[in-house]
């Protein structure tokens, strides 16, 4: 199935790269496309109506890109909830979506594998909903590393902290204490 998909995919696909910090899906607009990552990391979140920013997960090598939410709502022309933002130098391919949809009324290998696609994001996003009621702030930084691994090296303390609904102090000092039962 997956060379099927690639060959259906690939007069779909445009090559693009991207600087940290570059926006992939604007907040407020309507989404119009999705990504794939071969290299580098992205990140997606929203701010709160106190201008607060949460981070809601991260997508690395292998990964599709796109608040599957947001794309659902462009359908009927709402604008995205969520932005989509590059955390590190990325490298990929930009699909748009309305292609993607078309292509999928079009081939039953592509509705399949839209398919599969869906229920692997539902499931992490179980996960992540799990994952983000441990109670601790030292549990729900066990399930980051869990859900993520490496990934913790590659981005900033203060993203991680936003993901784990702390402030940056406080994160800073979970890794004192994990350096410090380490070096126990």
């Amino acid at each position: 199935m997956y060379d099927a998909i690639n060959r259906l995919m690939a007069p779909l696909v445009v090559p693009v790269s991207a600087r940290k910090g570059e926006v992939l899906q604007r907040s407020g607009t309507v989404a119009q496309s999705f990504h794939w990552i071969y290299s580098g990391v992205a990140r997606a979140g929203f701010v709160t109506e106190g201008g607060t920013e949460v981070t809601l997960r991260f997508w690395t090598e292998g990964d599709t890109v796109a608040s599957h939410e947001d794309l659902l709502r462009a359908r009927d022309g709402l604008p995205a909830r969520q932005f989509v933002v590059a955390e590190t130098a990325l490298h990929g391919f930009r699909m748009d979506w309305a292609d993607v949809g078309r292509l999928c009324e079009r081939h039953e290998e592509a509705r399949a594998y839209y398919l599969k696609v869906s229920e692997a994001s539902i499931l992490r996003q179980g996960r992540s909903i799990y994952n983000s009621s441990a109670a601790s702030a030292q549990s729900r930084l066990d399930a980051f590393r869990d859900e993520y691994p490496g990934l913790e090296a590659r981005v900033s303390q203060k993203v991680i902290a936003s993901f784990l609904g702390i402030t940056p102090q406080y994160m800073s000092q979970l890794l004192r204490q994990d350096a410090q039962q380490k070096a126990a």
